[in-house]
């Protein structure tokens, strides 16, 4: 009788006790891509040592991650801070810093604002400022910077993860501009519209249309676009423009590496265990000639303390610098 009820006893403590997930799903990208390559990466050197293991999802990219944390699909996911905070503002009961955190800030991708040479809007607020702007365009001339505002109201293509980029540039900005899939990616010919790309410079697609000769790479004012949405970082991207190599000004956006949050401490213990097991093994990471070779910036971001304005998840201060 004793036995049973000491058998008993023993189950209703285990059943008090909060549960642990003994496997992460988490949200990258392209199997081809940076974000399923340093998902697999962050496997490789944590899985192991945080008591639970990872499973890397391939998946379509930033979106579907950040859907998939607020469906359960995922516990953790990368997404570009821009889409992170452009969802904020649209859905702010499902998207804050209560329900998701950081992780740890990732590499930065660059806005690419493609211009076909000799393009005519068909309606602007200022048609003067483009037709000043396109005078300055000279066959191999750097590229002169582009105001924000002369994109009001204007159709502008994209694809695939730089559709929801473009949106948020528009919604951040007050342009009101038309964002349309580019069903043709890549077709230099299509002069209809301008495009917005965010990828990691240099983007081949980017140094495909610019051989062609018929496009130009607006360079961006990051001092000015930074005063209306801090996230955005500045940055230079190298590409060949008329048979030169020019460094066109624009900015960037990070990818981070976002966990659902729990109200409990307890329940979020390993998001805080994998925080820390990337902090403490970014240096390697970086190094590891077998890693993505982004994790070279994302050491230098996080060596010169590198923040989003987004929570997060706390480190394990007792494990930090720790060989185990």
């Amino acid at each position: 009788m004793k036995l049973k009820v000491t058998v008993l006893s023993v189950l209703v403590i285990l059943a008090s006790l909060p549960a642990q997930a003994k496997t992460l799903n988490m949200g990258t990208g392209s199997t081809k891509g940076n974000y399923y390559s340093m998902g697999m990466d962050i496997k490789s050197y944590c899985s192991g040592s945080i008591g639970v293991d990872l499973n890397i999802a391939e998946t379509t990219g930033s979106v579907t991650n950040l859907m998939g944390l607020m469906d359960k699909d995922y516990s953790l996911g990368i997404v570009q801070e821009d889409v992170l905070n452009y969802n904020a503002k649209r859905n702010p009961k499902k998207v804050n810093q209560n329900r998701m955190k950081v992780l740890t800030g990732l590499h930065e991708e660059a806005v690419h604002l493609l211009i076909p040479k000799g393009y005519n809007p068909k309606s602007s607020h200022d048609t003067s400022m483009w037709s000043k702007w396109g005078s300055m365009l000279g066959g191999d001339e750097q590229p002169h910077q582009f105001e924000l505002s002369m994109l009001k109201g204007q159709e502008v293509g994209s694809w695939g993860g730089s559709i929801v980029s473009a949106e948020a540039l528009g919604y951040f900005f007050g342009l009101n501009i038309h964002v349309t899939e580019v069903k043709n990616k890549g077709d230099v010919n299509d002069t209809s519209k301008p495009l917005i790309l965010v990828g990691g410079a240099p983007y081949q697609v980017v140094q495909d249309y610019l051989a062609s000769g018929k496009w130009t790479l607006a360079a961006l004012n990051y001092d000015a676009i930074s005063q209306q949405a801090s996230f955005y970082s500045k940055q230079n991207v190298n590409y060949q423009i008329s048979g030169k190599v020019r460094s066109v000004p624009t900015v960037a956006v990070r990818a981070l590496l976002i966990g659902k949050s729990f109200r409990k401490d307890s329940r979020n213990k390993p998001m805080t265990e994998l925080a820390t097991c990337i902090y403490n093994n970014v240096a390697d990471l970086a190094d590891d000639p077998d890693t993505n070779p982004n994790w070279g910036s994302v050491y230098d971001y996080i060596e010169g303390n590198g923040q989003t304005n987004w929570s997060y998840f706390p480190l394990d201060e007792a494990k930090l610098d720790s060989n185990d």
